[in-house]
């Protein structure tokens, strides 16, 4: 979807750009594969009496490298071609001349995900945006030039934007669905590498019950939210101490909008219950 700058998008905070450093590396490495290649047919045609195989299997070589090297390039090409321009109020991906721009608002799953080396660290290395399920994500990986900060400030612009509109619904009797993944999609992804290829399950909130598999369980009954940096779940737990739900945090879509909607309900449920008259 096309764009123009009309969008009341506020001001623009940064642009992100990805890094062409590795892609003009691997050109070059091609060519001085395809040298190499050209030099060692050069040296069979001066030394005839040394052993041919070994110069054509060298030659295979370097040109499968100088090949391969050049489709590498064009693939980094491709992925890193698009920018991306942080707003206050939303977030625009600009490829070419086509812009779509997305407000917070109406982003309804913000996929934080591992790949690479930190994968059993679990950091969050790649970021996927969509409006619903109905549209694919905008995938944004950790070769975009300064991943962190851009990650950091579309979560925080993302919660301050998107959080108002989630309590006005629970505060008017509504329900508000985050979505999750399994634990063992989770880890199944992270070995596939087919990570924006997920199966959801809802979780059902409002100002009075949280509904995750089609069990519905009363705020007033739950009694810890637990974070675990270490093996990276999510436990949620009843008065009784029984789990109601535990998956790993990243699989939760929309994560910090979950904790803190909930942190929030809970706190509002605490203060009523302090405020009613024994």
């Amino acid at each position: 979807m096309q764009h123009s700058q009309s969008f009341s998008a506020g001001e623009l905070i940064k642009t992100f750009r990805h890094g062409k450093v590795f892609v003009y590396f691997l050109v070059i490495l091609g060519f001085v594969c395809l040298g190499m290649a050209g030099f060692v047919m050069y040296l069979s045609t001066i030394a005839p009496k040394m052993n041919p195989a070994l110069f054509y299997g060298t030659f295979g070589l370097l040109l499968c490298f100088g090949l391969g090297a050049f489709w590498a390039a064009a693939w980094q090409k491709k992925l890193r071609r698009a920018s991306y321009d942080v707003y206050e109020k939303g977030i625009a991906q600009i490829i070419g001349n086509q812009t779509a721009y997305t407000p917070y608002t109406e982003i309804e799953d913000l996929y934080l995900f591992s790949s690479g080396q930190t994968i059993l660290s679990g950091m969050a290395t790649n970021l996927a945006y969509r409006r619903n399920a109905s549209e694919p994500f905008r995938w944004i990986s950790e070769h975009l030039w300064g991943f962190m900060d851009f990650q950091q400030l579309v979560r925080e612009r993302y919660l301050n934007e998107r959080q108002p509109a989630i309590l006005e619904t629970l505060a008017s009797g509504g329900a508000v669905t985050f979505n999750y993944i399994s634990t063992g999609q989770v880890w199944r992804k992270r070995v596939s590498g087919k990570f924006l290829n997920i199966s959801t399950l809802p979780i059902v909130l409002t100002r009075d019950a949280l509904e995750v598999q089609g069990h519905k369980i009363p705020l007033s009954s739950l009694r810890s939210v637990d974070l675990n940096t270490w093996t990276e779940k999510v436990v949620i737990k009843d008065a009784s101490g029984n789990i109601v739900l535990s998956t790993i945090g990243l699989g939760i879509l929309s994560l910090d909008l979950f904790l803190n909607t909930l942190s929030l309900i809970r706190e509002a449920d605490f203060d009523r219950a302090a405020a009613t008259p024994a």
